[in-house]
C-alpha cells in the first residue's frame, strides 16, 4: 500500500522532529567540568551520548531553519516568493557615502555561535575580524564570548526572534504576542546572559522584525544600551532598520548569506558576490555560520585578501563607523 502525505502533513513533521532534536544541539567537544567556570554563570546542556555522531545531524537541521522560514513566506494564497538573493529591499535611510580614498571593505558575522566550543574558538582565530553572534543561553557562551573579547572581536548576542514558519527558535526567544514587559524582561535577561556584548543581530525572526511596535521595543532597550543592531534580514516585510533609526539605534542590513549552500563553490560563489558589491558600494556586510564547510573556507581565503583581491575585511564597528561618519 503505498502512502501518500500533503505538504502540510509533511511541513507539520519536519516541524515536530526539529522541535525534539533542537532541545540536545549540544556537542561534545567543551571543556571538562574540572576547568575554571567563567564569572558570568552559563546554563548547563545535558550532551546525548549520541552527540559526536550525531553533530553534522544538528548542523543540517541549522540549515533548514532559514530554509523553512522562506517556504513559509510563499504560503498559501500568495504567489510564490522570488528567489531570496533577488528580493529587493526595502528603502533604508540614506547614510553618505564613504569618502572615494577608502579601501572597499566587507564585515563577516557568524551566527548560531556558543553550542560548540572548538568552532568558536576557530572562529576568534581568523586572520580578521569576525564577529561572533553566540546564542542565549548555550553551553559555551560566556567562555567563547570572554576568549573573543580578549581577542579583539566583536561580540553580538544573536537573539532568538518569532518566524513566520512558526520553528523552534530556542530558550530566550521573543514572540509577537508578548506584552512590552515580557519582551522587555526576556530581551534584559539574554544581554545579561553573557559578556561583553557589543551589539545584536536576529536569529530567524521574519515574524517578529516584521512587527514595527516589537521592533521599536526592541530598539527601545539596545537605545538605552548604546547597543548596535544588524538586521540578518530574513524577511523582505522587516521593519527594523525603520524602528532602529526611530530611536537614535546605529544599524546595519545584511547584503550577503554566505553559506545557504553548504559547498566550497557555492561559498567561495558568495563570498565573490560581496567583494563586488564591496567593490561597487563601498561596503558590504556577510553573515555566515560555523559549519566545518564554512570554517575551512575562511581560514584559507581571509589571509592576505587585501593584497589579492583589494578589499578588506573589517570589524563590524568599522562599518558602522563608515556609514555614519559625516
Amino acid at each position: 500500500m503505498t502512502l501518500s502525505f500533503c505538504p502540510g502533513m509533511v511541513r507539520a513533521i519536519m516541524l515536530g522532529l526539529l522541535t525534539l532534536a533542537l532541545t540536545g544541539c549540544g556537542e561534545p567537544d567543551d571543556p571538562p567540568a574540572a576547568e575554571a567556570a567563567p564569572a558570568v554563570t552559563e546554563q548547563t546542556v545535558a550532551i546525548p551520548d549520541t552527540a559526536q555522531s550525531d553533530a553534522a545531524y544538528y548542523d543540517e537541521l541549522r540549515a533548514r531553519w532559514l530554509e523553512l522560514e522562506r517556504a513559509a513566506q510563499a504560503e498559501p494564497e500568495h504567489a510564490p516568493a522570488a528567489p531570496f538573493q533577488q528580493i529587493v529591499e526595502e528603502p533604508q535611510p540614506i547614510a553618505s557615502a564613504p569618502a572615494a580614498a577608502a579601501t572597499p571593505a566587507i564585515g563577516i558575522i557568524i551566527d548560531d555561535v556558543g553550542h560548540s566550543l572548538i568552532r568558536g574558538r576557530r572562529l576568534i582565530a581568523l586572520p580578521a575580524p569576525v564577529a561572533l553572534a553566540i546564542l542565549p543561553h548555550t553551553q559555551s557562551a560566556q567562555r567563547l564570548a570572554s576568549e573573543a573579547g580578549a581577542a579583539g572581536k566583536t561580540v553580538m548576542l544573536h537573539q532568538p526572534m518569532e518566524s513566520g514558519a512558526a520553528l523552534p527558535i530556542g530558550q530566550g526567544g521573543l514572540y509577537a504576542e508578548m506584552n512590552r514587559a515580557e519582551l522587555e524582561t526576556t530581551l534584559q535577561a539574554n544581554l545579561n546572559s553573557f559578556i561583553p556584548i557589543q551589539g545584536l543581530n536576529n536569529h530567524m525572526g521574519s515574524r517578529l522584525t516584521s512587527n514595527r511596535e516589537a521592533m521599536d521595543w526592541v530598539m527601545q532597550v539596545l537605545g538605552a544600551r548604546g547597543l548596535f543592531f544588524i538586521d540578518s534580514r530574513t524577511s523582505p516585510d522587516t521593519q527594523a532598520a525603520f524602528a532602529a533609526e526611530a530611536q537614535g539605534v546605529r544599524h546595519l542590513s545584511r547584503d550577503v548569506f554566505l553559506d545557504n549552500e553548504r559547498t566550497a563553490v557555492a561559498i567561495d560563489a558568495a563570498f565573490q558576490r560581496a567583494l563586488e558589491l564591496a567593490r561597487k558600494q563601498g561596503t558590504a556586510l556577510v553573515i555566515g555560520h560555523p559549519y566545518p564547510e564554512t570554517l575551512d573556507y575562511l581560514e584559507r581565503r581571509l589571509a592576505g585578501l587585501e593584497q589579492v583581491e583589494g578589499v578588506l575585511v573589517v570589524s563590524v564597528e568599522e562599518l558602522l563607523a563608515r556609514k555614519y561618519r559625516r
